[in-house]
């Protein structure tokens, strides 16, 4: 059975398969008790149920990030039981194969806002009060290389994704502000991208989700003296945005 680290408190969106469930997974390893968040409640609980077989810190939250309403009933949930949040790792997404940029419609790109961008907004907006009351708070956007002009730029070949990609950046620019505007407190605030990791979101192409987690984890345990306001690849180094 894991040894508890301090009694940390980590909030994960989107954790009940894939990435979200392997940092869930991992964090809890380390001893930090994993609130594993889940938009569907059945999904969620059974999720929690393979990780407390093996003896692991987990407990469910349903928060669906596109919903205010259990973002708050989530925020409450964790101010009555815990009184502070130490990690918030927002991993909930969407991607879907898309057309070219001229044939999009305004509501593919919304759809892909809503969840990517404006989901990891709002909970990080409802959550922030609760994270300033940890002793060393760390917020995780769980972003994409598809958001990097830099990897677009060092393509070859172009293949189109204009939706998602927005929504990302976005994300990327989220994390470097928040990072500016929380620079003088002891919350560091980064993004990263998993890589193309075997998901349902890629069809299970690309590499494990034990490989997709690690940047996540490692910026939710950053020490003291860690990064703020960066970019991370899959493993674990600095990227260009």
């Amino acid at each position: 059975m894991a040894t508890a680290d301090t009694n940390k408190i980590a909030l994960i969106t989107g954790a009940n398969k894939g990435i979200g469930f392997e940092i869930t997974k991992q964090l809890a390893q380390k001893g930090i008790h994993v609130l594993l968040g889940s938009r569907d409640e059945a999904r969620g609980k059974k999720a929690v149920e393979q990780l407390t077989v093996e003896n692991l810190p987990v407990s469910l939250i349903i928060i669906d990030v596109t919903n205010q309403s259990t973002i708050d009933a989530a925020v409450n949930e964790v101010t009555n039981k815990y009184g502070h949040l130490d990690i918030l790792i927002n991993n909930s997404g969407v991607y879907a194969k898309e057309p070219r940029p001229s044939e999009l419609t305004i509501d593919d790109i919304r759809h892909n806002f809503d969840v990517n961008f404006f989901g990891a907004f709002s909970v990080t907006k409802a959550f922030l009060p609760l994270i300033r009351k940890s002793t060393a708070g760390r917020i995780v956007n769980v972003s994409s290389g598809l958001s990097s002009f830099h990897f677009h730029e060092s393509q070859a070949n172009c293949f189109f994704h204009l939706a998602y990609s927005a929504s990302k950046t976005s994300l990327n620019m989220l994390t470097y502000q928040l990072a500016q505007e929380l620079k003088k407190t002891t919350i560091k605030v980064n993004a990263c991208t998993p890589g193309l990791t075997a998901t349902d979101l890629t069809n299970f192409h690309g590499h494990s989700v034990e490989i997709g987690a690690k940047s996540s984890v490692f910026l939710a345990t950053l020490p003291d003296d860690g990064p703020t306001g960066k970019y991370f690849d899959e493993n674990c180094q600095e990227h260009p945005w």
